[in-house]
């Protein structure tokens, strides 16, 4: 489902639709389940009988969303965009970006980057696994819809790449790798037998390293020569989401710069499908999330992390307009527990102020000050790195944010100048709102609240398009003449 919020004239405007993929309009023709899911364990309807290699799924398209050359594309990794109307939500089908891709999944997650001429490029990627091995496939399309590139990497030493997010640099395409494998004895034991999922028989190991894997960009308007794909070994972690990169090129050097990033890294991270799993225990110590710095200098063939806060955070993101190059302002959902141990769900929003040179100074990129970085984040008052200020909002016992989305204020070139908005669950009144913050001061809570009487549905990411994408003729504005308008069905047929 595709949730909009348009702004015009001092006023907000709500409308949602689902996304009519194949497997939607099949299975609401046919009132029950047709196609199974990467967590479907056993045939769609839940009968053990099922074809166990058949491994084609269900587009969901319901990951990710971006407005992009007069088209809205709906998202999700193993499969292709949904391409719909970005005024009327209205869905005209899966798309090829103008036969562009040439294989069978696109990702959910991309960056926006800007370059030095203004213009934007939607950088993203795509991968494929198969019997040679795992290949991950990164493009850059313009403004007006054309590919300007495609660049394919072998991943070595890679069976089973599992890749949700990436980030980009002026010169390089970034992921991480984490210790995820394919379980063949869980996928014979238990995935044919209807007792897992597909999604399941990943697992992670925790004694091998994570890898950072940087890929040469081409056409880069510095010209520089001799870049080359470069693996970098870190800590077993794994990643869902990033925040940003950036590079700082060496005093008098013209090759490899150094490379930073920065990204949300997760101590361990189970798929198994199970209600049970989120008890109390599930949040003392465990698979928390953490804000992190990885600093990559030129031929380097390790790195640790630089750990930023104490609090356990995820959807980080940066300032758009900071994407690929310096900057301090992240923003994100965080937990409100703040302990060296305990953590919590999802119940605020936060804004960290990170010193871009930290762990690029020789104070502060060794070993030992690392170590003592670490001791501080433990220890410290406010659970926070050198070089690290923060602002948190806190929604209330009962009140759960989704990912936040910054939007700069137009006309200002200030980086994390502007508001944060992000859609809350309100569990004592089960309804939805859009809570609306300064990005400046988000301790002081909402400038505006957009209350809706009815439920949100729990949501994955979202964007912001600087132009109004609302109805053509609002109601409620002034002069505005009546028009039709589409009704979502208030129920969808049971399945």
């Amino acid at each position: 489902m595709i949730l909009s919020f348009a702004f015009k004239d001092g006023k907000a405007f709500f409308r949602n639709r689902f996304v009519r993929t194949e497997g939607f309009v099949k299975e609401q023709e046919a009132g029950r389940p047709l196609f199974r899911n990467s967590f479907s364990r056993g045939s769609a309807d839940g009968s053990p009988f099922f074809n166990p290699f058949d491994l084609r799924f269900k587009n969901v398209a319901n990951t990710g969303v971006l407005a992009w050359a007069g088209q809205l594309y709906a998202l999700w990794e193993a499969g292709l965009p949904y391409a719909m109307d970005p005024a009327t939500l209205a869905t005209s089908g899966e798309s090829t970006m103008g036969g562009a891709l040439k294989g069978t999944t696109f990702a959910a997650h991309y960056r926006i980057a800007t370059e030095a001429d203004g213009s934007r490029r939607w950088v993203s990627f795509s991968t494929a696994t198969g019997f040679g091995g795992s290949t991950v496939t990164f493009y850059e399309f313009a403004e007006d819809g054309r590919m300007l590139h495609e660049t394919q990497q072998k991943l070595e030493n890679t069976s089973m790449a599992f890749i949700h997010d990436m980030l980009v640099s002026e010169h390089y395409y970034i992921i991480v790798l984490g210790p995820i494998e394919f379980s063949g004895k869980k996928f014979v034991t238990e995935y044919v037998f209807s007792k897992c999922s597909i999604a399941e028989c990943l697992t992670y190991n925790p004694d091998k390293p994570g890898r950072v894997l940087l890929v040469p960009r081409p056409g880069r308007p510095s010209g520089k020569q001799g870049l080359v794909a470069r693996s970098v070994e870190i800590p077993p972690c794994f990643v869902f989401h990033h925040v940003n990169a950036y590079e700082q090129e060496q005093a008098g050097a013209g090759g490899e710069p150094t490379v930073v990033v920065d990204t949300v890294a997760w101590d361990s991270v189970s798929f198994e499908v199970n209600q049970y799993t989120y008890g109390p225990n599930y949040y003392t110590g465990g698979s928390r999330s953490h804000l992190v710095r990885y600093v990559l200098p030129p031929g380097a063939a390790a790195a640790s992390p630089h750990r930023l806060l104490r609090r356990t955070v995820e959807f980080a993101s940066p300032d758009p307009r900071a994407t690929a190059r310096p900057y301090t302002a992240v923003f994100g959902g965080c937990d409100m527990v703040d302990h060296p141990l305990n953590w919590g769900p999802i119940q605020g929003v936060f804004r960290a102020d990170i010193d871009a040179q930290l762990g690029l100074s020789p104070a502060t990129s060794s070993a030992e000050a690392r170590a003592a970085a670490e001791q501080q984040v433990a220890a410290s008052v406010d659970g926070t790195a050198p070089g690290v200020k923060t602002d948190v909002w806190f929604a209330g016992p009962r009140r759960f944010p989704g990912e936040p989305l910054f939007v700069p204020r137009p006309g200002s070139d200030v980086e994390g100048e502007g508001w944060v908005l992000v859609a809350v669950h309100n569990a004592d009144t089960q309804t939805g709102e859009m809570v609306i913050l300064d990005a400046q001061n988000l301790a002081n809570g909402p400038l505006a609240t957009i209350r809706l009487p009815h439920r949100l549905p729990a949501g994955l990411h979202g964007s912001w398009h600087d132009a109004y994408l609302g109805p053509a003729r609002p109601r409620g504005l002034e002069n505005a003449a009546a028009e039709p308008r589409f009704e979502e069905l208030a129920s969808i047929r049971a399945l």
